[in-house]
């Protein structure tokens, strides 16, 4: 399959979600030609259309299919009606295609609904009966309309009419709900038409974009791994870049697309900021030494209007009132009194009234080229510099390796030199020998020798050598003679040498003289070898000093580090950064104002294309990159959300110079496709480990999609995974341009962003645990007002209409509470994961705190972006159906819940409920272990002091409830709502001296509600009852079981010690959570609404009432 048949099905399969979506929440105006309610029934289970509606509606569908327009005629029923700014709108919570019907012919006993596709609202479903994302998910919708509407409703029908007639629905508006059929042309969504109209126009084109082109890395692409040495020019007026924002600039210089993954409170609008310092000062820079004026356009843009209005909001602040961007918006924002097409106004009247100055510009060119020589002179010294160490690290290796040879080479040397010195030694007196009287005494003894023939001679021989004069004596008597004077000087030496008298004395003599001329020669050999090794030895040292020395001066000089310029250069010439910003803007506005004449036109054409007119937008896409180029010259930057990004800019061509996405992670990756291909160059910032994209479609429905959308058209699994918009694990913004696989947990390849300044390091740490971020926590310390930054309180709660009335309750007393302390209710935040407990939540602190700021409150989803000194997390989870799985089942959730917080984080929920996820225990048990966990005490559970009563405080309890086990003579009981969690596992060990005792011991729990399941601990109950089994007397008797099943059970704590005391009051005897935090030094009471309090009785008459009443409670 060819790339431009593949984003075709890719396309394709968006559009089917983009319809499945609109689906989801759709609103009809009532009084629009597009609906109809007049001429259509519903009879039973069949839908009656009167045969001139049908043909007039056949008319219609035939007409839109003659111009290839898209529609669709829906039935829906009953209609269920609000109202937005006056005005009624239907709210289908369901729709039933009857396109292909009304292309058919005519039926005049109707249609049967059960052979009508089905597509759910879910949006409108969560609206009206008020369901959360999980309930949403759960929707049964594959096994058709009879099955859907009896398990969303909950209501068994004899027909549809019958449900029909029957169903309650809550209300949005006074508009009561009509129980009539009506049937509506769907042409799509109202927030979705510029998409749909984006991607038809993509559709239509040629999709020849080069493989550097964002919109091919985008959908096929892995982006490159980031460079080191790379420098940009310029900075905005704010923190200089982060070592890792530095990363993510460098690499966004030459590549297609960048792509930063910023964790919480890791300054990804800070890296948005000096980005487009940045484009504005390559514009500057080109002008300069080019002289080409090039299109600087940047898009900020997001479908999180927080994320925008954060960027809006730190260019105001540096700007105060200059024009640099355009807001942009739906059309009606557009054209508002303070829309894009009054700053564009403005933007004319200021070319109007001011003028080029000649001699600013020239000053301004002059200081930019001054900074950019400055900053790229200190590059090259700094590359001169490393290129001199580079050497000397090379010379410094080799002098290492040379020294290291050379002391080798000498240890030989002198390991060599010893036997020689030793054999030197051993001849050393043959120093002395007269080397020239004794060779001069071989060579005659020799000959001598050599005449005398050894053993007897012949007496012709002997006679002969008388004639000759060769005998013995004479030959003795001539060596001597002609050695005498050799013989001489070896007198008075060591080695005389005596005149030989016989033949046999000559040879001993001879021998003697050889040997020691040997021994001499030996010597002089041994000495020569020395010599020559004692030459080479001080050659060695010498050459080995000479390199110590050399490389000493080497380790000296490479102690120091070279500052490596490419990782400092944007934190030592941030200065320098910030200057070249602000000189190259003001650089532009010169070069805008020397071209006044054609920037007004481009201005005047460009506020008529955002007025609506269709002929100057053809006018202006004659000419687009010159008239982007003029625009953006005044204008260098546009902000919008994604959904309006076809309002700004209503041409589908490459007319940006760079797109910035933020909160990628939360976007459905075909939202910010047009914009890509739009676009030159793009970075896409977000975060796959906070919020996902919100996908209101049931799992069925998500299977059929998949099917029909995908597999279907001939596409993969894989290719689901990467391309589905509904795949918000593994296919949002951030996952499609990081280059994700479609594996799990494949996040793909961003820069990442570990620096962490926003919160105190006990409450990040926590995000640190469940996301693995290994974040480097910069944030400067500051104390709470609370005296700790984690606090949780346990709050078992009631749900009434999807909302934990009690945690509502609780976190008004809570704000109360903060406000006492010292906070203001601007500081404070409250979330929930619970679309409806938010709802509740939000309404009735509206109500509690008129002051309140409505943004405050909401879903943890609307608060991504945002920030808080306190943020409070009601959770809602309470009864057994709560299935904490939901919010445990990625840390996405509880990340971005819990880094709101900047100083203070409060956790609101059932503690015991929660810790049966793994992630929400974790963050109980991190709360306990670096903060303070409370139980929630309403005002009733607060026993009233009367004049004469022992109060108990807090952690006075343990010691009580200590004393009264380890003294208790005859009876002790108990009272106590639950039995869980280790004050229980302690009372298994604790009670049995009691038992063993004697005495009598009774404990009777079991909590007051209507929940079947009070949350005990199955576990330690057997233990316990095992235990109390053994021993006669004594009693474990549960609330609401057994002989005891018709009470409702009891929110009473009791402790009764023999008739010495009765303690009553609120604390939790068997469950409390306080144990840990009071062997510390001191309980924290500052987060304490109320302390736990109790009174203690100590008459008679007062111990035997509290003992009546137990025994009422037991019969009752």
């Amino acid at each position: 399959m060819n790339a431009g048949s593949k984003v075709d099905k890719i396309l394709n399969a968006w559009f089917d979600y983009i319809a499945l979506d609109d689906y989801s929440n759709a609103r009809i105006e009532a009084n629009s030609d597009k609906v109809k309610q007049r001429g259509v029934k519903l009879v039973r289970d069949h839908v009656l259309i009167e045969a001139a509606t049908f043909s007039e509606l056949q008319k219609k569908v035939n007409q839109r299919q003659k111009f290839q327009q898209e529609a669709a005629w829906v039935l829906s029923f009953p209609q269920v009606l609000d109202v937005e700014e006056g005005k009624s709108y239907l709210c289908p919570l369901f729709s039933l295609d009857l396109t292909s019907i009304l292309k058919g012919e005519y039926q005049e006993q109707g249609w049967n609904l059960d052979s009508l596709t089905l597509i759910e609202a879910g949006d409108n479903l969560a609206t009206f009966l008020k369901l959360d994302d999980e309930q949403c998910e759960k929707l049964i919708t594959k096994d058709g309309l009879r099955r859907f509407l009896e398990t969303t409703f909950g209501l068994t029908f004899n027909s549809y009419q019958d449900w029909m007639e029957r169903i309650i629905i809550p209300r949005r508006s006074r508009d009561p709900i009509q129980r009539q059929p009506y049937l509506f042309e769907f042409t799509g969504g109202r927030f979705t038409g510029n998409l749909r109209q984006d991607l038809k126009d993509i559709k239509l084109g040629s999709k020849n974009w080069s493989k550097r082109h964002p919109a091919s890395e985008y959908l096929f692409g892995v982006p490159n791994s980031a460079k080191d040495e790379v420098i940009y020019m310029g900075a905005f007026p704010t923190h200089a870049p982060t070592n890792s924002q530095s990363t993510a600039l460098k690499h966004a210089q030459s590549e297609p697309i960048t792509v930063v993954q910023g964790p919480p409170g890791s300054g990804k609008t800070t890296l948005i900021l000096h980005v487009i310092a940045q484009q504005v000062v390559n514009r500057a820079l080109s002008l300069i030494e080019t002289g080409k004026n090039i299109n600087n356009l940047t898009v900020v843009s997001s479908t999180n209007n927080k994320a925008v209005d954060n960027v809006i909001e730190k260019l105001d602040k540096f700007l105060k009132n200059e024009l640099f961007y355009l807001k942009g918006g739906n059309k009606g924002n557009i054209q508002s009194s303070s829309g894009a097409i009054q700053q564009l106004r403005q933007a004319i009247e200021f070319l109007q009234k001011n003028s080029f100055d000649e001699k600013l510009y020239n000053s301004l060119k002059q200081s930019i080229k001054a900074i950019k020589v400055e900053i790229l002179a200190e590059e090259s010294k700094y590359l001169e510099l490393r290129h001199q160490r580079d050497l000397d690290e090379k010379l410094h290796q080799h002098l290492s390796e040379k020294i290291q040879t050379l002391q080798k080479h000498l240890d030989e040397i002198l390991a060599a030199i010893t036997p020689f010195q030793r054999g030197a030694r051993a001849l050393s007196e043959y120093n002395q020998l007269p080397i020239q009287a004794y060779r001069t005494i071989e060579k005659y003894f020799n000959k001598a020798e050599s005449l005398l023939s050894e053993g007897k001679l012949t007496w012709w021989v002997r006679l002969w050598r008388w004639l000759t004069g060769k005998t013995e004596e004479r030959i003795l008597r001539d060596v001597n003679s002609v050695c005498q004077s050799a013989i001489a000087q070896t007198s008075g030496t060591s080695f005389p040498i005596e005149p030989p008298s016989t033949r046999a004395d000559l040879i001993q003599q001879a021998r003697l003289v050889r040997e020691r001329i040997d021994k001499a020669d030996e010597l002089k050999n041994i000495q020569q070898i020395l010599e020559k090794k004692y030459n080479d030895r001080d050659k060695t040292k010498q050459q080995n000093d000479d390199a110590f020395k050399e490389f000493q001066i080497l380790e000296v000089s490479l102690a120091t580090p070279l500052e490596d310029f490419y990782t400092s250069f944007h934190q030592n010439f941030h200065d320098k950064h910030q200057e070249l910003f602000k000189l190259s803007w003001q650089f532009l506005i010169q070069q805008a104002l020397y071209s006044k004449d054609r920037g007004k036109q481009t201005l005047e054409l460009y506020s008529s294309v955002l007025s609506g007119y269709r002929k100057d937008k053809d006018r202006m896409a004659e000419n687009l990159d010159e008239h982007i180029k003029y625009l953006s010259l005044i204008f260098p930057v546009i902000t919008t959300t994604l959904p309006s990004v076809r309002n700004m800019l209503p041409w589908v061509e490459e007319c940006v110079d760079r797109t910035i996405v933020d909160e990628a992670g939360m976007i459905d990756q075909h939202k910010t496709f047009p914009l890509l291909v739009r676009s030159r160059k793009a970075i896409i910032v977000g975060d796959p480990l906070q919020i996902e994209p919100i996908i209101n479609l049931s799992q069925q429905r998500r299977d059929n999609y998949r099917q029909t959308a995908f597999l279907g058209r001939g596409l993969t699994e894989i290719d689901y995974h990467r391309y589905s918009p509904e795949e918000e694990y593994s296919a949002t913004t951030y996952h499609r341009a990081a280059g994700a696989s479609g594996e799990d947990n494949d996040q793909g390849h961003g820069i990442f962003l570990k620096e962490h300044y926003r919160c105190q390091p006990s409450i990040i740490q926590y995000c640190n645990a469940i996301t693995n971020y290994d974040l480097e926590i910069k944030t400067e310390p500051v104390n709470s007002l609370l005296d700790s930054h984690l606090i949780a309180y346990d709050v078992e709660g009631n749900i009434h209409n999807n909302a934990n009335e009690e945690e509502v309750t609780a976190v008004c007393e809570i704000i109360q509470h903060l406000v006492k302390q010292g906070y203001s209710l601007e500081d404070i935040g409250v979330i929930s994961p619970f679309n409806v407990h938010a709802a509740v939540l939000k309404e009735r602190l509206k109500n509690k705190f008129p002051k309140l700021d409505s943004k405050s409150v909401g879903t943890i989803h609307t608060f991504q972006g945002s920030e808080k000194r306190v943020i409070i997390l009601s959770t809602k989870v309470c009864r057994p159906q709560d299935n904490v799985y939901w919010i445990n089942k990625r840390p996405n959730l509880l990340n971005v819940a819990v880094s709101r917080a900047k100083e203070l984080f409060i956790l609101v929920g059932n503690l015991y409920k929660l810790e049966k996820g793994n992630l929400t225990r974790q963050l109980v048990e991190h709360i306990r272990e670096h903060g303070v966990v409370l139980e929630y005490k309403s005002e009733a559970e607060i026993p009233k002091a009367e004049p004469g009563n022992i109060l108990i405080y807090n952690c006075e309890h343990l010691q009580i409830f200590r004393e009264a086990i380890e003294q208790v003579e005859e009876e002790l009981i108990i009272v106590t709502p639950w039995i869980r969690g280790n004050e229980s596992k302690r009372f298994v060990n604790d009670v049995v001296s009691a038992l063993e005792r004697g005495v009598k011991v009774t404990v009777i729990y079991g909590n007051k509600g209507s929940e079947e399941n009070d949350y005990n601990d199955a576990v330690l109950e057997k233990n316990l009852r095992d235990l109390f089994s053994r021993y006669s007397g004594s009693r474990f008797s549960r609330l609401g079981e057994g002989i005891h099943i018709e009470s409702r059970g009891t929110n009473a704590r009791i402790l009764i010690c023999d008739t010495k005391l009765a303690v009553i009051g609120s604390w939790n005897w068997l469950s409390h959570p306080y144990r840990k935090q009071c062997s510390r030094a001191s309980l924290n009471i500052k987060p304490q609404i109320r302390q736990e309090t109790s009174i203690k009785l100590s008459e008679l008459s007062s111990i035997e009432d509290v003992k009546a009443s137990i025994s009422r409670l037991i019969t009752s």
